[in-house]
């Protein structure tokens, strides 16, 4: 005699894991969906930092007179797919909920807003849509002071106000949920002379030169003997070398041209090195200072050359 299961068992008992599955399966959705909503975010916030740290050590972090202008720059750092500066709506959904549902914002409505209805910077905001589906409003305020964000303070920064949506689009569009908002103050970390967008080390550098002959100088592969005998004497490509260790460059022609009518407040003087090479990379141009009328060319072994390192 075969034992086995009655159809009127195998019926309750699947019944009875339908039962179950009901009331267990929504709460294991929405934990998966709450991790996943968690996970997004902290790579949001992973990236926007990232990108926020090479725009601070490549000195591009601060001094935008507009969102737009920081936007434009941040562009270089995120993969940024769309941007509408008309109506921030356009990159972002066209309402949002508090986390109990209670109120709903009108997205249009944070044309000029630093966060949802928190304040006005009267700096125009951008909606943004990134590569990887995620969206944000962008307000970037090139002076407030820290009070404006968090402590209570007088020190003059720029701040940065966004809210994002890990989830695009998409529902549901809830803060606390796929919507989080994010303020920080950003500081100009130059060590040396702010000049326009450049940072100027304070003073000038000394440097010593190095030998090229080889061609293999990670500061001057063109360089060789088949170039020039003195090589082994690169005044030129010492002085990149030094900029180099400080993480700044020598400066270009036209950089070197702008500092011109700060000569004074920088202490520059005499014939400074530029990073540009003339004549099949045996000669480089040079500037003179203070006045910057005379701009000549001379190799790369001359050793009275002046160092100004940027960045």
């Amino acid at each position: 005699m075969k034992k086995g299961f009655t159809l009127a068992e195998v019926l309750i008992t699947l019944g009875i894991i339908g039962v179950v599955a009901a009331i267990v399966m929504p709460g294991l959705i929405q934990d998966w969906r709450d991790k996943s909503y968690s996970t997004a975010k902290d790579v949001f916030n992973n990236r926007l930092e990232e990108a926020t740290r090479q725009m601070n050590v490549n000195e591009a972090l601060t001094g935008y007179p507009t969102t737009e202008a920081f936007v434009n720059e941040l562009k270089k750092y995120m993969k940024i797919l769309q941007v509408c500066p008309s109506d921030p709506s356009g990159c972002f959904a066209a309402t949002v909920t508090n986390g109990d549902g209670s109120e709903t914002v009108e997205t249009d409505t944070l044309k000029n807003s630093s966060n949802l209805n928190e304040g006005n910077w009267g700096t125009k905001a951008l909606g943004i849509g990134l590569i990887n589906g995620y969206t944000m409003i962008l307000s970037y305020n090139p002076e407030c002071s820290i009070g404006d964000i968090t402590a209570p303070g007088s020190q003059t920064t720029s701040c940065l106000s966004l809210v994002y949506d890990i989830n695009g689009k998409a529902k549901p569009n809830k803060i606390g949920k796929d919507v989080y908002t994010l303020n920080a103050n950003i500081f100009n970390t130059c060590s040396g002379i702010k000049i326009g967008n450049l940072c100027v080390s304070a003073s000038n550098e000394s440097y010593s030169p190095i030998d090229t002959c080889d061609g293999t100088s990670e500061y001057d592969k063109n360089f060789t003997t088949s170039v020039s005998s003195y090589c082994s004497n690169n005044y030129w490509a010492g002085a990149k070398k030094a900029c180099a260790k400080q993480g700044m460059r020598l400066p270009t022609q036209s950089e070197l041209k702008s500092l011109v009518s700060s000569a004074s407040q920088l202490g520059m003087s005499y014939w400074y090195w530029s990073s540009e090479e003339e004549d099949n990379a045996k000669t480089v141009r040079i500037t003179m200072f203070p006045d910057g009328g005379q701009n000549g060319n001379h190799g790369k072994y001359y050793a009275g050359y002046v160092v100004r390192c940027v960045k």
